[in-house]
């Protein structure tokens, strides 16, 4: 049927458009942590990341979901919720991105000496910023967001090169960046406004009620807020309680990996997206189809890398960060085991069908669990315990979003997820990895061995990622 094949071909882009637009911004930030961290005092490293730490837990805040519940939508709909909302609402919303802005500034004008209106403005722009992305996806301006991707992550990277040739200041680097990021915003703004002008609500069909809608978007929020908080939990506990010596080793162990949570949200967002535009919102088979899709998408990428992190985790660690930091090889090997969960996007459904309260249940729960098993494990396994509380807890927050799932489309779980596609690829690809890995360590250095585990995987996932779309067009999904 040619209707299903087009809903694939439409999946498959708007996921790498979708991670194209996201990737650069974090390659040009991952570049940047590993070149800080070598040429910079470790001091004034941990400064520099101070300023990104309090950013990335503040301005979830200011966003508050409205970013992942813009992408749940069609841009119709979007449209009539933004002509539907009352002048009121944008002003308590500027008071309270320009209050936590405030908050920020002080924080950092105070521990930094970093002039006050630079983070205070820094805050605002880097959150409407990240809002008015998604509402630039929804409508589909892939070629200019990868574009604006592309010329700001050039910006962001010279600005870092250009402030440490200078001679290091906090002051300078982050005024400059502000000038990038609120260059990005200006042009999100400009963009924004010609769709604005271009579409209207008329004609649209009758969606979900405001009161359901506002709801999901108060679940989502909370969500948000919960994700990143278990995402930094255990780097601020280890820093209180232990030395700086035993939490700078779990902190490079724990690091995370940009390109995986980059891949899962675009194919979440993409699912979302082409399940809005659908005539027949609510099919279930169409749910089933995409998830699995997504699935077996994502697995051609995400396992490979999941195994190459495994096996060549020794010459990562040592080669990007020395051997200051062998200690760190049991906590990165802990960390990655979580990896091979990001092939699924386990929250899209119950977002689909506005159950927000069941996403925080398993979000709080995961929390909770995982802070709870984080004594014991480190009592027993010392530093990668405290790494694998978090694995466990994550674990059985997958288990309990795709059995909810399942419960609401009133089918089996298995039915949710390609599992013969996957146990076949997990075979296959550690196969082929741990054995790469052995034979180059048999004849070449740690780097060359690095490096040619980094070409095969890299082979690895065009190939199966070749073979799963050409069989996907075949069947007509």
């Amino acid at each position: 049927m040619p209707l299903p094949r087009v809903a694939g071909n439409s999946l498959f882009s708007n996921s790498f458009f979708i991670f194209i637009i996201r990737f650069f911004p974090s390659l040009a930030n991952l570049l940047v942590v590993i070149w800080y961290s070598k040429h910079l005092p470790v001091a004034m490293y941990g400064n520099y990341q101070h300023f990104w730490i309090q950013l990335f837990v503040i301005y979830p805040l200011a966003c508050f979901g409205i970013h992942v519940l813009i992408v749940t939508y069609s841009r119709d709909m979007i449209m009539k919720l933004i002509e539907s909302i009352s002048g009121k609402y944008y002003l308590l919303y500027g008071l309270w991105v320009a209050g936590l802005s405030l908050a920020f500034a002080l924080l950092q004008s105070g521990t930094l000496n970093i002039p006050f209106l630079v983070p205070f403005l820094f805050l605002a722009a880097y959150s409407l910023s990240v809002i008015l992305e998604s509402f630039l996806i929804v409508f589909r301006n892939y070629t200019l967001l990868s574009i604006i991707s592309i010329l700001y992550s050039a910006a962001y990277a010279f600005v870092h090169w250009y402030v440490l040739k200078q001679g290091f200041s906090l002051q300078m680097l982050f005024s400059y960046l502000l000038g990038v990021t609120a260059c990005r915003l200006c042009l999100y703004c400009g963009i924004a406004f010609r769709n604005m002008m271009k579409h209207h609500s008329e004609g649209v069909e009758e969606g979900p009620a405001i009161s359901t809608i506002r709801n999901l978007w108060l679940h989502l929020g909370v969500y948000d807020v919960l994700q990143i908080l278990f995402s930094w939990i255990d780097k601020f506990i280890i820093s209180l309680l232990l030395t700086a010596q035993l939490s700078a080793i779990y902190v490079n162990g724990s690091m995370n990996i940009p390109i995986i949570p980059l891949l899962l949200s675009a194919a979440g967002s993409a699912v979302l997206m082409q399940l809005a535009a659908g005539k027949q919102e609510d099919d279930t088979a169409d749910v089933i189809r995409l998830m699995n899709q997504a699935g077996k998408i994502l697995s051609a990428i995400v396992f490979p890398f999941f195994f190459f992190l495994l096996f060549f985790r020794q010459e990562l660690i040592i080669t990007l960060l020395s051997d200051k930091y062998i200690l760190a090889i049991p906590v990165f090997m802990m960390s990655v085991l979580v990896l091979p969960l990001r092939a699924y996007s386990f929250t899209t459904v119950l977002q689909k069908m506005h159950k927000g309260a069941i996403i925080n249940i398993g979000a709080v729960a995961d929390l909770l669990l995982a802070c709870g098993l984080m004594y014991p494990l480190y009592k027993w396994l010392g530093l990668p315990g405290v790494a694998l509380s978090f694995v466990i807890s994550t674990y059985l927050q997958a288990t309990f979003y795709l059995v909810y799932s399942a419960k609401l489309l009133n089918v089996s779980p298995l039915k949710l997820i390609p599992y013969a596609n996957w146990l076949t690829k997990l075979i296959v690809f550690a196969t082929l990895l741990i054995s790469i890995h052995y034979a180059c360590n048999l004849y070449f250095t740690d780097k060359i061995t690095l490096i040619l585990g980094a070409a095969a995987m890299t082979t690895i996932i065009m190939v199966s990622l070749l073979v799963e779309l050409k069989k996907q067009k075949h069947v007509g999904i």
